[in-house]
């Protein structure tokens, strides 16, 4: 549906949930509670073709592919309390704003203001071919790739080729920053864990944070493990939420490459986010294959 008529849809099916009859209008005393308003701007954003999720305190995101902003709805519905009779506009309104700042994406963002929440994600290729445009990336073993991300606290938004021509800059730059980033926000926020399983200890990250599989690219967390473990170590990243390493020369013992790739390989296809089932080790200190 185009977005047009979606956003003349809405107004339509708000108008008829309002309960309005003649000209009689409505109170501040008839409004909507905060939920019920917030759950009409849900459901007008995803007629407008956008995903859409409410949130604590008033909060709403609206997502368009990888690329996502969070709208606060206090000022709207202040103003919705005042006239509810204006509700309809109100609402279309909202989803006008999440529409022009998704198609925006980081037109009028610059380079200075990006860096410090510029961050990178590890993605599979079937993750890529979800994203419905090309973005800026640079190619890992395995077929994976890393792409970048602006992830401020009110969006979250891909970095695309014609961002890095304009910001004057190169894919390379953004990696050497957005890794740093990731390295500092790692070792601000989290710690190693290193747990034992089984008569093994299994070392990596495991926050649900949405990058806990892309530490494995960064190779400063990597020369943490290295260090766990006082010799180099094989690496794993089934799935988005898990980063997980074993001491190679453990994992060159007996069977135990055997069964940690079927290991990796199950919780690859069972997982709703899976990233890779490849087993991977560093040469050089460069990420390679585990062969």
């Amino acid at each position: 549906m185009p977005k047009r008529v979606a956003l003349l849809a809405s107004a339509l099916l708000l108008g008829v949930a309002s309960g309005c009859a003649g000209d009689g209008g409505g109170s501040a005393e008839d409004a909507l509670p905060p939920s019920s308003f917030q759950e009409n701007v849900v459901a007008a954003l995803k007629l407008a073709d956008l995903q859409a999720e409410g949130g604590p305190d008033l909060k709403v995101t609206a997502s368009e592919g990888p690329n996502r902003v969070v709208l606060d709805l206090g000022d709207a519905y202040a103003e919705y309390e005042a006239d509810p009779d204006g509700k309809d506009e109100l609402v279309a309104g909202v989803v006008a704003d999440a529409e022009r700042r998704l198609e925006a994406g980081l037109g009028d963002v610059t380079l200075e203001e990006a860096s410090s929440d510029l961050m990178p994600l590890l993605q599979a290729p079937f993750d890529l071919r979800s994203y419905g445009f090309e973005p800026a990336t640079s190619e890992l073993p395995g077929g994976l790739s890393l792409v970048y991300v602006v992830d401020a606290d009110d969006s979250y938004t891909v970095v695309r080729p014609e961002d890095i021509e304009r910001w004057g800059t190169t894919v390379e730059e953004l990696e050497e920053v957005a890794l740093d980033n990731l390295l500092r926000q790692t070792n601000d926020e989290q710690e190693l864990l290193c747990e034992p399983a089984g008569n093994l200890e299994l070392c990596g990250w495991s926050t649900s944070d949405g990058y806990d599989a892309t530490r494995m690219v960064v190779p400063g967390l990597r020369r943490q493990i290295v260090r766990e473990y006082g010799g180099p170590a094989v690496y794993a990243v089934p799935m988005n939420n898990v980063f997980i390493a074993l001491p190679r020369r453990i994992v060159e013992r007996g069977n135990t490459e055997e069964r940690l790739r079927a290991r990796v390989q199950q919780d690859f296809q069972t997982s709703d986010e899976p990233v890779s089932p490849e087993l991977f080790v560093e040469r050089d200190g460069e990420l390679a294959l585990y062969e």
